[in-house]
């Protein structure tokens, strides 16, 4: 457990020191102090040390020092879900934050692949849904495109970050009020099935059914491109194909190199031992 726990502090720690660097004024506290301490804190005790992290930013940018109480509530908005759609799972609670990471760089939908290796399904349904949120949260805050764009009637961060009603108005009621949110369910979904249908038993069946979900993925971005066409600012998802296809890429090679341990557990095989760990909690 001591790798999981590590990684999980420097998740925390990047977080952290994006937020102080990012989002407010000059900070108390130096940008890397903040994280070097939430990156300890998160590995010890990863449920309360991600909690005291993010209360401990909300709170900052609330105070009358930030004057950022429009950012506080959008962050809020995308940190409060992670706890109760993982409720279980304290050490994936800053994996969410590879999603805007990858659309930053036109790839979102390979996060869907990455939260298919999660343990469990609903750890995977819960990954899916809380990367899409902070992907929406990242498009928000920052005005960039990250796979579909900021839902019509969101008005820039310099509008609303330093009231809590303006950003309520102007930055959270426009995704709740339109199907800005469609693709967390389906990216929920898919990575439900993908973590179902790449089992590590047989490569070839694991290459035909990652294909097949890469081309489901690919297919529902487009759906989805037609339904918030009037509601977003980009008509077709960033990094449909490339994010899909590293995303079916990432849980298929994973399965390879380390089936799920409740497959061996069902039939131990002497002659070809399993790892005990899946790729994520």
């Amino acid at each position: 457990m001591v790798a999981p726990r590590l990684a999980a502090g420097l998740g925390a720690g990047v977080l952290v020191f994006a937020a102080l660097e990012g989002l407010g004024p000059a900070p108390p506290v130096s940008s890397a102090a903040g994280a070097a301490a939430a990156a300890v804190l998160v590995a010890l005790l990863p449920r309360i040390g991600w909690l005291v992290g993010a209360v401990g930013i909300c709170a900052w940018l609330a105070s009358p020092e930030a004057d950022r109480a429009g950012t506080a509530l959008v962050l809020a908005v995308a940190l409060a879900p992670v706890p109760l759609l993982l409720p279980r799972g304290g050490l994936l609670w800053s994996v969410p934050g590879l999603a805007p990471l990858l659309g930053a760089v036109a790839l979102a939908p390979m996060f869907v692949g990455i939260a298919a290796l999660a343990s469990t399904g609903w750890r995977r349904l819960g990954l899916g849904v809380a990367g899409f949120l902070w992907l929406a949260a990242a498009e928000v805050t920052t005005g960039h495109d990250l796979l579909f764009g900021v839902a019509e009637g969101t008005l820039e961060r310099g509008d609303w970050e330093t009231s809590a009603g303006a950003a309520a108005g102007d930055a959270v009621l426009p995704l709740l009020s339109s199907p800005a949110l469609a693709p967390a369910a389906v990216w929920a979904g898919f990575a439900v099935v993908l973590g179902l249908a790449v089992r590590g038993r047989w490569a070839a069946l694991d290459l035909l059914l990652g294909a097949a979900w890469v081309v489901g993925l690919v297919v529902a971005h487009g759906a989805l491109g037609d339904l918030l066409a009037a509601t977003t600012e980009l008509e077709q998802a960033r990094g449909a194909v490339a994010g899909a296809a590293l995303g079916g890429l990432v849980a298929v090679t994973a399965a390879a190199i380390a089936p799920p341990l409740k497959d061996s557990a069902r039939k131990p095989n002497p002659s070809h031992p399993v790892s005990s760990k899946t790729a994520l909690p």
